[in-house]
């Protein structure tokens, strides 16, 4: 909420700056995008057009603009606009398990990126995440996780080492706990 209060006094959705137009999104937790500026963030606020999504999401980088980096570190490029992002935890949020269990479905979008069980990590928040086609990982919907907890073996530390997947165990890499600052 400071950081939407704060903001509304840095920007106005859909300025220019030069011929560019410039835009403002978050994504929650649940892989959902909102403007930035929108006073409820719920299902009802979030984007759902499809093909805006898959475009957003496929443009998706580091925001290396010089404008708003600190408080949108991330930017979806649109020809002449500027799709700043900031995030809850992480800009690619997977929100499903799709294609027989070999894909992982990206936010809102119908863009996937392949599942891989040795890529799975859980970090001392108790999120889990996996690897991602930007920002080297991306948080697994808490919804998604939760079909997924069953599968996991926990050592004495509480994290997980291997997964159960298609019938076979599969070992965790996991050296995103011991890397990812939180």
């Amino acid at each position: 909420m400071h950081i939407s209060m704060c903001c509304k006094a840095l920007y106005i959705q859909g300025q220019r700056f030069g011929k560019i137009r410039e835009y403002f999104y978050y994504v929650n937790h649940e892989g959902m995008l909102f403007l930035d500026d929108a006073r409820a963030k719920n299902f009802t606020s979030a984007y759902k057009d499809v093909d805006f999504l898959n475009f957003f999401y496929k443009r998706l980088q580091y925001n290396e603009t010089g404008r708003f980096q600190e408080l949108f570190p991330y930017v979806s490029l649109c020809g002449r606009e500027r799709n700043f992002l900031r995030c809850e935890d992480r800009p690619i949020v997977f929100t499903d398990i799709v294609d027989d269990g070999t894909m992982l479905r990206i936010g809102q979008s119908t863009n996937v990126y392949p599942f891989q069980p040795t890529s799975l990590s859980m970090l001392s928040n108790g999120r889990l995440y996996h690897n991602a086609p930007f920002g080297k990982y991306g948080l697994v919907m808490s919804k998604t996780a939760d079909k997924l907890f069953p599968l996991f073996t926990f050592d004495e530390h509480g994290y997980p080492v291997d997964f159960l997947w298609g019938g076979k165990k599969h070992l965790l890499a996991d050296q995103r706990c011991k890397n990812v600052k939180e």
